[in-house]
């Protein structure tokens, strides 16, 4: 365990000497982003400091967005990286404690290949070309939307962290762990009403208010829109999956609603940029002609198709997996509706009374409940003649 750790330090400490040498030597390794924001002249000036925490290194010379650059233009966002490295230690850390808590039995590898699927999603998007051009380009900036709120936090959840820190945890800490999960903070934050308005909010807020002029424009506004559009995104499909040992378990029909929802709020900001007569605020890059409105009407497509392709692979994925648990078809028989519906079918026909026969998967099945309730049903029919 601690060869994790050892190993965290030590990409840390090299971020740290690349920062500390890039600061000391303002005309060193001058890339793309220098030129955006310097308009190509030497030196760091006022963007020194954010330009070498998280844009250091990036090509030298300003190209397109599309082709050959989306894999050979790349930057070091080290906020970012420290961030991921931080977040990948832990996990495997929970990795190695949970198979020793389990007695040997080792923590699926699907699971973690998907946190590090969705940490390496946030790699690409703050390092790649996509980081490297997200303020010329507003369509390269809403792929890293994309990333941020829907592509990373899907596989992060799936990784299941929160039952992995339980699972790794002693009986003290994993006690902590569930207070704090069953803890009315926690209840509210992830309750639907407030997961869609978190998300709702966030989405129109940051690109159809001025809001999007001043991140384009501003590297340290940029790395907190990261921040909030993942922890948003996390918020979202904890809720989403339904996996997590939370409070609130929807039934896999109200799951399918709540991506609904989102994949309209998500068509409705994407149609509103499309067709809008305001372009967004971007660098200008020497020797790169950039159509701002044209590129924001590409930004919105991209929200539009982009988004709701995300949302509906989510919806396909609820639905395979759903068909292939009869344990989560269990717990969608929990549904109130469905409940009460059994209450008074029971209570009618004289079936039984209890949760037993409420939360039995072969409610519908049972021979004696059938004869049952066509007897109600005969009766039903004699008083009325």
């Amino acid at each position: 365990m601690w060869t994790i750790w050892l190993g965290a330090f030590a990409i840390l400490l090299a971020l740290t000497i690349a920062v500390v040498r890039n600061l000391s030597t303002p005309t060193h390794a001058m890339g793309a982003h220098d030129a955006m924001t310097m308009g190509g002249t030497s030196g760091m000036s006022e963007h020194g400091t954010a330009a070498a925490l998280t844009r250091l290194g990036s090509a030298g010379t300003v190209k397109q967005l599309l082709g050959s650059s989306l894999l050979t233009v790349w930057q070091l966002n080290s906020v970012a990286v420290a961030f991921v490295v931080l977040l990948g230690a832990w996990y495997l850390t929970g990795v190695v404690k949970a198979r020793s808590r389990a007695g040997g039995e080792k923590w699926p590898l699907s699971r973690v290949a998907l946190f590090f699927g969705g940490l390496a999603l946030c790699v690409i998007a703050t390092c790649g070309s996509i980081g490297v051009y997200d303020q010329a380009f507003f369509s390269a900036h809403m792929l890293g939307h994309l990333i941020f709120v829907m592509g990373a936090p899907v596989l992060l959840m799936a990784g299941r962290p929160i039952e992995l820190s339980r699972l790794a945890s002693n009986p003290r800490d994993r006690a902590r762990i569930d207070r704090v999960l069953n803890s009315w903070a926690f209840t509210i934050l992830t309750a639907p009403p407030v997961v869609l308005a978190s998300y709702t909010a966030v989405i129109v807020g940051s690109h159809l208010t001025g809001l999007m002029d001043t991140i384009m424009r501003n590297d340290w506004a940029g790395q907190v829109e990261h921040l909030v559009y993942l922890l948003v995104g996390c918020q979202f499909f904890l809720l989403v999956l339904g996996d997590a040992p939370i409070r609130w378990k929807l039934s896999t029909p109200a799951r399918w609603l709540l991506l609904a929802i989102s994949m309209a709020v998500d068509t409705f900001v994407g149609l509103v940029l499309l067709q809008g007569n305001h372009a967004v605020a971007m660098l200008t890059v020497p020797g790169l002609y950039v159509n701002p409105l044209s590129d924001t009407h590409t930004g919105g497509s991209i929200m539009w198709f982009g988004g709701d392709a995300i949302m509906a692979a989510v919806m396909i994925g609820l639905v395979m997996g759903w068909l292939r648990d009869p344990e989560r078809q269990r717990r969608d028989t929990g549904g109130w509706m469905e409940r009460a519906r059994r209450a008074n079918f029971a209570d009618h026909a004289g079936a039984g009374q209890g949760d037993d026969v409420v939360d039995d998967l072969d409610f519908d099945d049972q021979d004696a409940r059938l004869v049952a309730y066509n007897k109600w049903l005969a009766e039903i029919n004699s008083e009325g003649h």
